[in-house]
């Protein structure tokens, strides 16, 4: 799936680009490339006060050529998928300067809708959860199945095209206890680079596959 860098000098220069009238809100993004319209992509949000950059899914909701004559700049406007909502407004509200207390992380995290199994370590029980976003350092997992921080668990994740699941080790770094948004943050333990390589191959499938289930919501929405 392509994926448009959206960087901004600032937070204050974020919102300007910002576009609420868009149905899931989105962004202004200035190219002269003429992307067509109802393209998936995605788009990656950084600006100085955001810790972490936030990939988000999205799509070409219209485009504008530019007037030198009055400086209006040729661009695209992107519209966030319905599922980013809380990506959006995290952004928003950083940006607004209403949250400031962020950890950082060292890979980006690709948003998905993904069943995935785990289990504690030295535990037979197995938990059926959905893995809402991932990358090559960790994954958030929704499960109102708490674990203390440290906890280690692995996690068996079936790669696009494969018959066998991918067995990851991790431990809780994190849990989310809101209402609605309940869940634990996985940090990836990985013993060799084989095992990162690996990792970077899994997020690699799961963007395509990503791309190729957007396409299809965009058929089947236009054929409604």
């Amino acid at each position: 799936m392509r994926i448009l860098r959206a960087r901004y000098r600032s937070g204050e220069e974020f919102l300007r680009h910002y576009q609420p009238s868009l149905q899931g809100g989105g962004v202004f993004y200035p190219t002269r490339e003429a992307i067509p319209l109802g393209s998936p992509i995605l788009v990656e949000i950084r600006f100085p006060e955001l810790a972490n950059s936030q990939l988000m899914r999205a799509f070409i909701a219209w485009r504008r050529a530019g007037k030198h004559r009055t400086k209006l700049r040729a661009g695209l406007g992107l519209e966030f998928h319905a599922a980013e909502q809380k990506r959006r407004d995290f952004c928003v509200a950083v940006a607004k300067g209403e949250i400031v207390d962020m950890v950082t992380r060292r890979h980006r995290r690709l948003p998905v809708t993904l069943e995935a199994d785990w289990r504690v370590i030295q535990d037979r029980e197995t938990h059926t959860s959905h893995v809402e976003d991932i990358g090559p350092g960790g994954a958030f997992i929704r499960t109102t199945d708490f674990l203390p921080p440290g906890t280690e668990i692995v996690l068996d994740i079936t790669p696009p095209g494969s018959l066998r699941p991918l067995e990851i080790a991790g431990r809780v770094a994190w849990t989310r206890h809101t209402v609605g948004e309940e869940g634990i943050g996985i940090e990836f333990k990985t013993r060799d680079a084989g095992g990162t390589r690996r990792l970077k191959e899994l997020v690699r499938r799961l963007e395509m596959l990503e791309a190729e289930s957007t396409i299809v919501e965009e058929d089947l929405a236009e054929q409604a």
